[in-house]
């Protein structure tokens, strides 16, 4: 699995909990908003909904980061503190199994969901087409109706006004060329003020672009078909928006009660519309009528997409802890990038023991390092020092005093150069204290968090180069960047010194 396609695929398995984070906090939001208008709550949505969409987006690309900036020329010092808390998070990776078979199989399962529900899109366009060219156009004296109440309304683009045997109930196709549909029924059933307010509906969507917006959550529905947080959220959109073409409709023509009498009518003879038409009788029509006749209540959404998502996504965390480490994973072997690795071989010889400190110059040829108190049991008078200063210049010296362990768990010790340094006083130095040499032992370049005198596991490259197998290593002594091999390597063994923390579920990798 390439490191694109693992980005893709961890971004729609985590898309599952973020998507019902944002859901949640939107019903917190609404809750504390149900006095307000609906415009503003219908922004809100909008709001929730484009940062749905983005989310996903945002994940790959931190995950595809994540995979590809991988260290790889430098092994950074880790203390032992961050070594437990990476231990103890490993620890928390449950079912690895399922978690690499669900990174596996998302991103085919997600492309034929999309493919499905593209189809099922554009079967809605078609019949949308379908019903423009089907159209007729009305009688002059009700197009002319039309035209005065959208210069009433503030509507500059032309919006053309036909009559259609195939739809159910008005409805407003098309965004940049808008044409309003009326079933034949309408204008025998409604009186010319109903008619008129029906028709300021549609022409309230033609206004604020609805026909858009629309098939923006189209399209989010069909790319996240899976999440049903997306889904609620959509049909809140719906709600609230047919709520501000209501008081459009109030504001333009008045007769509230008329208005909802029309509603009634037109619900009695409607059936199923186009996904993509915008209709008037959309959205929670009771509630609507309720609302014009001024008895509504709040009437609260379904539960169930709600509770649909929050058991996706209690499942989604279950399996996918790691998502924040983004490391590809396919099948029992997971692929870890060649040039994301660093590797060293296990050599035999003399390995000198040096235990690394800061510290600063106090006199022109007297140096006070600050030991870890972790390796100061090891540090003795008249050893052997380093001193490096920042120009590169190193200078040699040996220890002359040890003071007590301080409070910041460093143990204080005062180095005496060779030769006076005056030009450096007052300078920040990094210090090697020679603490013994180690004479024909095996050793290796130091692995990451892997402290002296312990055992660790760690990934020993095969012959052919392309795999690794975890190892148990039983170490020595530890300098710097160097540690002593005690068992279960031999010389010439190549061995992998990045923290491999996140593959602590395998026991074998494919190096690509």
């Amino acid at each position: 699995m390439t490191a694109f396609i693992h980005a893709i695929s961890v971004a729609l398995l985590h898309f599952v909990w973020q998507g019902l984070a944002i859901a949640l906090l939107l019903r917190l939001v609404l809750a504390a908003m149900r006095d307000n208008s609906p415009r503003l709550r219908y922004t809100v949505c909008c709001i929730a909904l484009a940062v749905m969409s983005v989310l996903p987006l945002i994940t790959a690309v931190v995950a595809y980061q994540a995979t590809e900036l991988a260290p790889r020329d430098t092994i950074p010092f880790t203390n032992s503190l961050e070594s437990a808390s990476r231990s103890a998070y490993a620890a928390f990776s449950l079912f690895p199994h399922w978690r690499t078979v669900l990174e596996t199989w998302a991103l085919p399962v997600w492309c034929v969901g999309v493919l499905i529900f593209a189809i099922r899109l554009l079967y809605s366009s078609g019949h949308i087409a379908k019903l423009r060219r089907s159209g007729e156009p009305v009688d002059s004296a009700f197009a002319e109706t039309a035209a005065d109440l959208a210069n009433r309304m503030g509507i500059v683009r032309p919006a053309r006004v036909l009559l259609s045997a195939l739809t159910d109930g008005p409805s407003v196709v098309g965004w940049l060329r808008p044409v309003i549909l009326f079933p034949p029924a309408a204008l025998m059933n409604l009186s010319a003020s109903q008619l008129e307010a029906v028709l300021a509906h549609e022409l309230a969507h033609i206004r604020r672009h609805d026909y858009l917006a629309n098939l923006l959550q189209t399209i989010a529905e069909t790319l996240f078909f899976y999440q049903p947080a997306i889904w609620w959220v959509s049909s809140r959109i719906r709600d609230e928006r047919e709520l501000c073409c209501d008081d459009i409709v109030v504001e333009t023509c008045g007769d509230p009660v008329g208005y909802a009498r029309a509603l009634t009518q037109l619900e009695r003879a409607r059936i199923i519309s186009p996904e993509l038409a915008m209709t008037t009788t959309g959205g929670t029509l009771m509630y609507r009528i309720r609302r014009l006749t001024g008895v509504a209540e709040y009437q609260p959404a379904s539960r169930l997409s709600a509770l649909l998502a929050m058991s996706l996504a209690m499942l989604c965390l279950l399996l996918n802890v790691h998502w924040a480490k983004a490391q590809p994973q396919s099948g029992s072997e997971p692929e870890v990038r060649k040039d994301a690795i660093w590797v060293d071989s296990v050599k035999y010889g003399d390995v000198s023991v040096d235990a690394r400190a800061l510290g600063k110059m106090t006199t022109a040829s007297t140096a006070v390092l600050d030991v870890p108190s972790a390796v100061s049991g090891g540090v003795q008078l008249g050893q052997s020092v380093s001193v490096l200063f920042r120009s590169g210049i190193t200078a040699l010296g040996k220890i002359a005093h040890i003071d007590s362990a301080s409070a910041s768990e460093t143990t204080p010790v005062t180095v005496q150069l060779g030769a006076s340094m005056t030009e450096f006083s007052g300078q920040d130095v990094d210090g090697a204290i020679h603490i013994k040499r180690l004479n024909d032992v095996m050793y290796v370049g130091r692995p990451m968090a892997v402290p002296a005198n312990t055992e660790a596991t760690l990934f020993k490259l095969e012959p052919d180069g392309h795999h690794a197998v975890r190892v148990k290593v039983r170490f020595g002594s530890a300098s710097v960047n160097n540690i002593q091999v005690l068992d279960n390597l031999h010389i010439g063994d190549r061995v992998i010194l990045n923290d491999m923390a996140n593959y602590d579920g395998y026991d074998r990798i494919r190096i690509e």
